[in-house]
């Protein structure tokens, strides 16, 4: 076959991928190995219908978020206005039943080879947009305070994403990321382009050095900002999301913001890990051809802070794994994202098996946990809970075994 031949196969009509509701977990037979614990990096949750309704102080009860639930789906209202995306199926993205049954989650997490989950909101993110800042920030308390009590269903298995709502106010970081430790939480995020705020503000410098101070790596996920006027309008949004990340590292690597704060850990998730070597090849080209008229001037190239302050997840990316030696396999989480539609639900362990042979043992180990678990200080709970899987499935193959 010859190279058109071989590109045009690509274009064979075929049949659409089930929704994630329908979507079955084949188990083609491949294990890591052994001690080693899989970590999503990146799973959302369906938050429960009237959680803020129910859970706000009286006084802010009429002007709640309103969360529910109806036949078609999941819908949130924030200050009056709509968070739905017109033309799109609630069921598609949130209708597997994993989404809030925690049990069925963990029978999904065992049947695609997952050990472990870090999990972000589905709709929590939209209450950036209230125009009561302190309404705002007590609706994320509620927030954080229910998945603190969510994870608790396993702690080994399930770890929350503590969302640090203090980009309004920079000052309070220091506080409010006490409460997310009092929490239990060991990972937490803030919005990648929120409106009004600029991170590379000298208002902002209170903010990172605390997030700095506190050893919790920040997270930053695709996703804001939905496209949904014109025809295409979903695939372009869509496209443009799953590699959004230059501007934001571009951003915080120019700005000095890496430079001055490099104990500080950020994880650009779901925007896969392709993109991190040509960014850092333009950054550094740039730098130099532009060094006279930087502000500021970096002590190193741009591609350095990657190095020092940098990590990026990613589902099924064969470009980045081409260019892993670019990137660093310590810098790289695999991810899930259960349940989306983009996820790898029903393919994790092909995927996995793919990594494994194309890369040497121990890159294939730091990406499909090892980061994470490095990251996220987690070490101690990924072997305990690797150990405890491998004497399941032990137990499961005598007991085959013996009839």
């Amino acid at each position: 076959m010859d190279v058109v031949e071989d590109v045009m196969d690509r274009y064979t009509p075929r049949a659409a991928e089930p929704w994630p509701m329908d979507r079955p977990s084949p188990d083609n037979g491949w294990r890591p190995p052994a001690g080693q614990a899989v970590i999503s990096a990146d799973d959302h949750l369906i938050e429960p219908p009237g959680l803020w309704q129910d859970r706000l102080p009286v006084k802010w009860r009429d002007t709640a978020p309103k969360l529910w639930y109806d036949d078609t789906g999941y819908h949130l209202e924030v200050d009056g206005r709509s968070f739905d995306t017109p033309g799109l199926n609630s069921h598609l993205v949130e209708g597997r039943p994993g989404m809030s049954d925690r049990g069925e989650r963990l029978k999904d997490m065992d049947a695609e080879g997952v050990d472990i989950g870090f999990v972000f909101p589905q709709k929590a993110l939209g209450l950036f947009a209230m125009e009561d800042k302190e309404q705002m920030v007590a609706s994320y308390d509620v927030y954080n305070e229910w998945l603190s009590e969510w994870v608790q269903y396993d702690p080994e298995r399930l770890f929350g994403i503590g969302v640090l709502p203090t980009i309004f106010e920079p000052d309070a970081t220091r506080d409010y990321i006490e409460k997310l430790k009092a929490w239990g939480f060991k990972a937490m995020e803030i919005p990648s382009y929120p409106q009004d705020v600029r991170y590379n503000s000298s208002k902002m410098v209170p903010m990172w050095e605390a997030i700095e101070e506190s050893g919790i790596a920040l997270s930053f996920h695709i996703g804001e900002n939905l496209i949904t006027g014109g025809a295409g309008a979903l695939g372009t949004f869509l496209l443009s999301q799953f590699q959004s990340f230059r501007k934001l590292w571009g951003l915080l690597t120019f700005s000095g913001i890496f430079e001055r704060h490099p104990e500080l850990k950020v994880i650009f998730t779901e925007g896969g890990i392709a993109w991190a070597a040509t960014a850092m090849f333009d950054a550094d080209r740039l730098y130099r051809e532009f060094e006279s008229e930087m502000r500021p001037q970096l002590a190193q190239l741009p591609s350095y802070y990657w190095w020092q302050n940098c990590y990026s997840t990613f589902m099924d990316d064969p470009t980045g794994i081409r260019e892993m030696a670019q990137i660093g396999a310590d810098h790289c989480m695999w991810t899930f994202d259960y349940p989306h539609p983009e996820s790898t639900l029903g393919e994790s362990r092909r995927i996995l098996a793919d990594i494994y042979s194309q890369l040497p043992e121990a890159d294939a180990n730091m990406i499909a946990g090892g980061t994470a678990a490095k990251v996220w200080k987690i070490e101690d709970v990924a072997a305990r809970v690797a150990a405890k899987r491998e004497a399941r499935e032990a137990e499961g193959a005598a007991v085959a075994g013996g009839d």
